[in-house]
């Protein structure tokens, strides 16, 4: 089974690599006679990327927090007088918080990270 998954991407490499040549990726300088293909992503360079994905991440913690704060709740009232269940509730709303606060902290370290190795 190795072998084989080998020999399929040593084949989808040399494909990719002897085609190279004839394939542009903006289709307004392609010549005639040459196939072209456009570029798939809306975003022009990896600033525009990066910050598609973070938009993308909070969103997707916006839904998974309220779900979580919700579940924590429900943890927190169905306790019943249990200081276990009672600290777990809590400890489920503080932990959400604190993740959603670092994906919606992402621009900045991004911004960060980028301004610290000097590109822009």
């Amino acid at each position: 089974m190795f072998l084989k998954s080998n020999i399929l991407i040593l084949y989808i490499l040399i494909f990719v690599l002897l085609a190279a040549p004839f394939y542009y990726l903006n289709a307004e300088e392609c010549p005639p006679g040459v196939i072209c293909i456009q570029n798939p992503l809306k975003a022009e360079s990896v600033e525009e990327i990066i910050n598609s994905i973070t938009d993308f991440l909070k969103l997707i913690a916006m839904g998974i927090g309220l779900i979580m704060i919700i579940w924590g709740g429900i943890q927190i009232l169905t306790a019943a007088g249990s200081e276990e269940k009672l600290t777990k509730g809590k400890k489920t709303i503080m932990w959400t918080i604190i993740g959603v606060a670092i994906v919606f902290l992402f621009d900045f370290i991004v911004g960060f990270v980028l301004e610290i190795i000097g590109a822009e």
